[in-house]
């Protein structure tokens, strides 16, 4: 892109030019007449004139030239490009078509919201029962397995729960009433020793001695049932081994004990595996 100032500048080059051109074509001119009129005109009119042709044809060549330059003739012609400046102030309309299209969307998504939060709802409520369902599996899966892992005799006695009577104290103190004191206690003992193992998860092993057997029940039963217990092994220890003949008194506390303080005594909670 040019600017006046320079077009100024070549119009006024142009200007002087053509003058010095046009002066230096009356020189040669006022030299020509000059040889015309001198005393030696007439012995050498062909040199002079052969002379000053040539010359002033390149001076009108040149003319010619610069007559014809584009650049000088004062009618070239640039395209440039500009920014166009736009008002500020003057904002285009929003278009019709995206107000319309966010309308129908606004009404579609206030149609189908409830829709979309029954449909949260219905989903929630479904993974809730699966959830459920997998815990109810789960647990039942640790018990059977508890139950599998579970020794079934304790030093020769058999604590499996289906060897037991349904009701341990009443067949113990049906027993008792009928002298077999032994038979009693071993029923009592074995009873402990099963409802530890399968209701309270305490981890008796197959060698365990009563001793062992009381130290792993503490922290795992509630005071009433750990004293229970406690005074069964002690009354079994006695008659077994011991030989000492109990009464009828402490027979008939023993064996009425047994549901009030095993079978209605709150199982241990599972664990987390």
């Amino acid at each position: 892109m040019r600017s006046p100032s320079a077009d100024i500048g070549r119009a006024v080059a142009r200007a002087a030019l053509l003058a010095a051109l046009a002066c230096g074509a009356a020189s040669a001119a006022r030299a020509q007449d000059a040889a015309t009129t001198s005393p030696f005109a007439a012995s050498a009119p062909a040199v002079g004139a052969s002379a000053a042709d040539p010359r002033a044809t390149r001076i009108e060549t040149a003319v010619d030239k610069l007559r014809h330059d584009p650049l000088l003739s004062g009618k070239h012609k640039e395209h440039t490009l500009r920014w166009k400046h736009r008002d500020p102030d003057k904002r285009d309309p929003p278009d019709p078509s995206l107000l319309a299209w966010l309308a129908a969307l606004a009404r579609f998504l206030n149609d189908t919201s409830r829709f979309l939060l029954w449909g949260a709802v219905a989903v929630l409520v479904a993974l809730l029962l699966v959830s459920a369902r997998h815990l109810v599996q789960l647990r039942g899966f640790r018990r059977r397995a508890a139950a599998a892992s579970a020794v079934s005799h304790v030093r020769d006695l058999d604590v499996r729960p289906e060897s037991l009577p349904d009701d341990v104290g009443a067949a113990a103190w049906t027993l008792w009433q009928a002298g077999q004191v032994p038979a009693a206690l071993s029923l009592l003992y074995r009873g402990a020793l099963s409802r530890l193992i399968h209701k309270f998860r305490v981890p008796i092993t197959s060698s365990a001695t009563e001793g062992e057997c009381l130290d792993l029940a503490r922290g795992r039963l509630e005071p009433g049932a750990l004293r229970y217990v406690t005074q069964v092994v002690r009354a079994w220890e006695a008659s077994i081994y011991g030989g000492r003949t109990l009464s009828s008194a402490m027979g008939e506390a023993l064996c009425s004990g047994f549901a009030q303080r095993l079978d209605a005594a709150p199982a241990a909670p599972e664990r987390a595996a």
